[in-house]
């Protein structure tokens, strides 16, 4: 039941992020989705491996949930803040996205733990909600990096 229910959230994020009116250049995407990618490989990784902070749930349904919520859930929530929030200047827009993204990456944050997919140990709310304001910010940043260098280089149309 777990992965039908990752494999849920994971369908409608990416069907959020694609049907957006007002989106960055491609190639700005696809370099903001492999530079999220590495940093939420590498947070898993470190915090859950290497700091032990909390403790990913081996089982295959499970560790597939994890996957799907990591490589694409928080990924595409993730770009969908970044083109929502780069491609518009009205403020009242941009603090919608934000508190969308913040909230959805919590909820499902909740939702890893309350279905075992993630046990934490040393880790609270407090800590995942710094983490994703953090990772929130570093998108913003290299989406408005990247999408700098492609105008700078001539990479849209």
């Amino acid at each position: 039941m777990v992965l039908v229910i990752f494999i849920l959230y994971a369908w409608f994020c990416i069907q959020v992020a694609l049907n957006l009116r007002c989106k960055l250049p491609l190639v700005v995407n696809f370099l903001l989705f492999m530079a999220v990618e590495v940093v939420l490989t590498n947070k898993l990784t470190i915090s859950g491996y290497n700091l032990k902070l909390f403790e990913i749930n081996r089982s295959i349904p499970h560790f597939i949930a994890l996957i799907l919520h990591n490589d694409f859930t928080v990924t595409f929530v993730l770009l969908a803040f970044a083109n929502i929030f780069l491609a518009t200047t009205k403020t009242s827009v941009r603090i919608g996205i934000t508190v969308y993204a913040f909230f959805l990456q919590l909820l499902l944050g909740m939702e890893l733990r309350w279905n075992h997919v993630l046990i934490y140990q040393n880790w609270s709310y407090l800590n995942e909600s710094l983490m994703i304001l953090l990772i929130m910010l570093y998108t913003l940043f290299l989406g408005k990096i990247f999408h700098w260098m492609a105008e700078r280089e001539g990479w849209s149309r």
